[in-house]
């Protein structure tokens, strides 16, 4: 087959342009890659065909571009008990108790390795995204099973009536009360804050409601924070309280210099827990609540 190839990112993506007409395995196999393994890649959703992710062998023509994710990032998946997680269901919604170092949806490279294709494995039916925490972060997280409650639920969270609590350790503690941070626009992390608003930049609002000394395992004073979140965005917390001075316990990207691993946790996370969840709506009041197992 005639193709343009080149690869990049230390040899983990393989870009394809289309010379002559040909078939995606044969595409694949002057990458270097047997059928057995160009199957697995096309079953994690690691291969593109004009921008869109495929599952399956298809006629290429000229022209064509291919992107080949060549070392998907993993996800301890198997190591899950996936019905255990869910603390509640009813027809509309589940709530669950998300492990730490597992993403809520596909990544760019893994379609698979996630809370919600797992989830919908394993049980059986579709569900839908209401919100999303950070593969690193554990705790509670809620799941439309109707696209009804999908759409109610994302209003609510517009409207700020979906309270939600969260906990975290720190080595250094902050001043309790409210804080406000601008962020900047922007696709990539880690994100940057400011104190002061510049257009385009999103309102960053917590509350640190309690601050609780907490001893670790290895003798060190850690503070354990309660933070209820007024906003939403990405990586809000960790980016803010990495702000105050105050980097989350395991959170290298925002600077904390300490490991952690939550107790029982399929893989290494960060000491952040989505603890409480609640919101009324026509079929009653909801609230959720977990304890933070931390080891550190």
């Amino acid at each position: 087959m005639d193709l343009v190839s080149t690869t990049t990112a230390q040899g983990r993506i393989g870009h394809c342009r289309i010379r002559s007409e040909g078939t995606l395995f044969e595409c694949l196999e002057t990458l270097g890659l047997s059928r057995e393994e160009a199957e697995r890649l096309l079953s994690m959703g690691a291969i593109y065909h004009e921008h869109e992710r495929v599952q399956s062998n298809r006629a290429l023509l000229a022209g064509h571009y291919v992107r080949v994710h060549l070392n998907p990032r993993r996800f301890p998946v198997e190591a899950v008990d996936w019905p255990g997680a869910v603390v509640h269901e009813n027809d509309r919604f589940i709530a669950v108790n998300k492990p730490p170092g597992i993403p809520v949806h596909a990544t760019v490279d893994n379609r698979v390795e996630n809370v919600l294709h797992q989830l919908t494995l394993a049980l059986g039916s579709p569900l839908h995204i209401t919100q999303r925490l950070d593969a690193e972060v554990s705790g509670l997280i809620v799941f439309a099973r109707t696209r009804d409650f999908q759409r109610q639920f994302n209003q609510m969270l517009v409207e700020r009536k979906v309270k939600k609590k969260y906990l975290a350790l720190v080595s250094r503690a902050p001043d309790a009360g409210r804080h406000v941070h601008y962020m900047k626009p922007a696709e990539r992390s880690p994100k940057t804050l400011g104190r002061e608003a510049h257009p385009g930049w999103r309102e960053c609002v917590l509350n640190v409601d309690r601050v609780t000394r907490w001893s670790g395992a290895s003798g060190q004073d850690l503070f354990e924070l309660e933070i209820d979140l007024e906003t939403g965005r990405t990586h809000q917390i960790r980016v803010q309280l990495s702000a105050m001075g105050s980097p989350i316990i395991g959170d290298k990207l925002y600077g904390s210099a300490i490991c952690h691993d939550a107790s029982g946790a399929v893989r290494e996370g960060i000491a952040l827990c989505s603890v409480s969840t609640s919101w009324s709506d026509e079929c009653g009041d909801w609230s959720f609540t977990l304890d933070a197992s931390w080891r550190a």
